[in-house]
C-alpha cells in the first residue's frame, strides 16, 4: 500500500519591524502618558480665589459681602486674588467696573482717590461760567450760585470751595464738562444748583503765588 504525499510545510513569512518606528512609538506612549498625568494634576491642583456677587462700579467702595470664595484652576494665567484676602480687600474701591460673577483680579481694586469728607460733582456749564485758560487738574475754585431767575428772594446760597478732578472739556453745543471734589454736606445743594444751570466757577489765588 503507497502512503500518501505529504504536503509540505507553509514557509512562515517574517515580518520586518523597522527599529525607528518602534522607538518613535514608544516615545509617543511615554509622552502621551506624561501630558496626561500633568494636565490631570495641574487640574486637580485648585486654588480658592475672590469671586463678585454682584457688579461693582468703579469708584464703589468694596464690602466683604459682595466676595465669596470659589475654587479655580491653577491652570488659568489669570492672576487672580485668591481666597483668603476677603478681610484685605473689604473697604477697598473698585478701578473698573466689575461684573456680577467675574473673579477679582489684580488690578480690579485700588485705593480710593476721594478723602474722606469730600464728594465729586459733576457739572455741566454754559460757555462763559468758568475760566477758559489755566485749568488744570487740582485747580482751586469757588463755586457761586447766581440767582434764580423764578424766585423773588434776594437771599442766595454761600460759595462752596471745590477742586477740579480733571481739566474742564468742551462739548459740541460749546458748553464745558467738569468733575469737582466738594464738602459731602455742600454736594446736594451743588447738584441741585448745577442741574438748574445756577452755578458760575471763579478760580482762586493759589497760596504763594
Amino acid at each position: 500500500m503507497v502512503s500518501p504525499p505529504v504536503a509540505p510545510a507553509p514557509r512562515r513569512v517574517r515580518v520586518r519591524r523597522n527599529p525607528r518606528w518602534l522607538a518613535v512609538g514608544i516615545l509617543l506612549m511615554a509622552l502621551g502618558g506624561l501630558a496626561s498625568a500633568f494636565l490631570f494634576m495641574a487640574a486637580a491642583q485648585n486654588q480658592p480665589a475672590l469671586k463678585v456677587n454682584r457688579t461693582i462700579y468703579r469708584g464703589e467702595q468694596i464690602k466683604a459681602s459682595d466676595v465669596s470664595v470659589v475654587s479655580v484652576g491653577r491652570l488659568t494665567d489669570v492672576r487672580v486674588i485668591p481666597g483668603d484676602q476677603v478681610n484685605a480687600v473689604a473697604n477697598r474701591t473698585a478701578v473698573t467696573d466689575i461684573p456680577s460673577g467675574s473673579l477679582l483680579v489684580e488690578g480690579a481694586i485700588g485705593e480710593a482717590d476721594l478723602a474722606p469728607g469730600l464728594s465729586r460733582v459733576g457739572l455741566r456749564l454754559a460757555d462763559g461760567r468758568l475760566p477758559t485758560n489755566g485749568m488744570p487738574p487740582g485747580t482751586q475754585v469757588l463755586l457761586v450760585a447766581t440767582p434764580d431767575k423764578g424766585s423773588t428772594s434776594g437771599s442766595l446760597p454761600a460759595s462752596v470751595p471745590a477742586t477740579l478732578t480733571n481739566a474742564p472739556t468742551v462739548q459740541a453745543d460749546g458748553s464745558h464738562v467738569v468733575d469737582v471734589n466738594v464738602p459731602a454736606e455742600k454736594a446736594e445743594e451743588v447738584a441741585r444748583l448745577a442741574a438748574a444751570e445756577r452755578i458760575v466757577v471763579v478760580r482762586r489765588g493759589q497760596a504763594g503765588r
